[in-house]
């Protein structure tokens, strides 16, 4: 017996011998893969800056050659050479490995930059640079200027040791940099703070200035009394939920269980929180009720542009029509619950009530000539789009079939120049 059990005790004493060994690989072996998982992000990480570096140098260079370009590709090119770095170097900020969102006033000139010159390529192709255009690029060129120096700069502190590149492992244990150094976001975070932004570009783009807002129609008491007329209650009988006391000036009643949005520009939104019982009515019995209660409250000139039921709900959008135009960006929606008929939700918040007042100096028959060689239109009609800057264009809208492709195809009615082309996904509505 005490045999048996000094042989239990000696092989018992194996095999946690042979464990603590085997524990000892494996930890010698994950911590050569930590070093090696430490190595692989710190040279990402140096990637990531060489990369913003670089490309906001490149962007500098092609903002300060643009001054001096006056034939119209040459114009092109060197706005597509900045977006492209403009584009590059967001994307290598963003992977930096520290909170970017910090860096709000950089990444935004970025946005700008790289913007301004994605919205000038189009035109200076043909037209070349009008003087207002030449002197945001010399704003542009000169902001540029002074961020790439500061990022070559850094380039050197990372070099000599008295800047370091951040880490999580930094982060996380909370340690601060050893003496004399400093992290790489620290720098940057400071830059940022004596960052001197550019005012607004007016520009027809993205981050151009916007047009400007039409004129308050409604007063506070107003938009009250509209919220009311508008869900078949008496002022008194709507609660307030909360306002906003930003420019857009909303207020949202509550009248049951109907939730109101309004404006200063009408009513924005309608929703109703109760569930909806079993269905009854058609989706043509539908789209009867929502025509009969936007013809109420006063929206005209709606043209369907679609339609689906959803469960127990019908929701069907609506664009607006100028002329023989229609409006492919100003639109509304209303929503029909299928068990009583009842407006279940109505949205207006794209929705214009002023005119365009758009004029198409091009007839059908040139704006064709637009198309590439061979394609022909299956269907054309007017339309009004939004460019990105948000203003409205007068278009001619064509839709044709290359083969198994859907195509949409917008020619602009003042200058027959293609402004949009759009390919139709299969179940798509155009």
């Amino acid at each position: 017996m005490r045999k048996n059990g000094k042989k239990k005790k000696i092989l018992a004493f194996s095999y946690l011998t042979a464990l603590v060994a085997a524990l000892g690989l494996a930890a010698w072996v994950c911590h050569g893969s930590l070093a090696d998982y430490r190595l692989a992000a710190r040279y990402s990480a140096d990637q990531a800056f060489e990369e913003a570096a670089r490309s906001v140098t490149a962007l500098s260079e092609a903002l300060e050659k643009s001054v001096y370009a006056t034939d119209g590709p040459m114009c092109g090119r060197l706005c597509s050479e900045a977006y492209a770095n403009a584009l590059a170097a967001e994307t290598a900020v963003a992977t930096l490995p520290f909170a970017t969102q910090e860096l709000e006033q950089l990444s935004g000139f970025l946005n700008v930059a790289g913007d301004y010159a994605y919205t000038l390529a189009f035109e200076a192709v043909t037209e070349g640079f009008s003087r207002e255009q030449l002197e945001n690029l010399r704003q542009l060129s000169g902001v540029a200027a002074e961020f790439s120096g500061v990022l070559e700069k850094l380039r050197g502190s990372l070099s000599d040791g008295s800047v370091i590149m951040d880490s999580r492992e930094i982060r996380l244990s909370n340690v601060d940099s050893a003496e004399g150094t400093e992290l790489l976001s620290a720098r940057l975070l400071a830059y940022e703070q004596s960052f001197q932004p550019l005012a607004k570009l007016e520009y027809d783009g993205l981050y151009g200035a916007a047009a400007e807002e039409p004129e308050w129609r409604y007063t506070k008491d107003e938009m009250k009394e509209l919220a009311a007329a508008f869900t078949g209650v008496e002022p008194e009988d709507l609660e307030l939920r909360y306002e906003y006391e930003d420019d857009k000036g909303w207020q949202c009643y509550q009248a049951g269980e109907t939730l109101i949005c309004v404006s200063p520009r009408g009513v924005e939104s309608l929703s109703q929180s109760r569930l909806v019982g079993e269905d009854s009515l058609s989706a043509d019995q539908a789209l009867e009720i929502a025509e009969d209660f936007l013809a109420e409250q006063g929206f005209e000139k709606l043209e369907l542009r679609d339609s689906r039921i959803n469960g127990a709900v019908a929701l069907l959008h609506f664009a607006a029509v100028e002329g023989d135009a229609v409006c492919l960006d100003n639109q509304l929606s209303v929503a029909v619950a299928l068990d009583d008929g009842s407006i279940y939700g109505f949205n207006a918040a794209e929705y214009r009530q002023e005119p365009s007042g758009l004029r198409w100096t091009v007839d059908q028959a040139q704006a064709e000539q637009a198309l590439p060689e061979g394609l022909k239109p299956d269907e054309a009609r007017k339309v009004v789009i939004q460019s990105p800057g948000k203003q409205n264009l007068p278009c001619y809208e064509f839709r044709c079939t290359d083969g198994d492709r859907q195509l949409l195809l917008y020619v602009n009615g003042e200058t027959g120049r293609q402004s949009l082309i759009k390919i139709i996904e299969s179940g798509e509505t155009a």
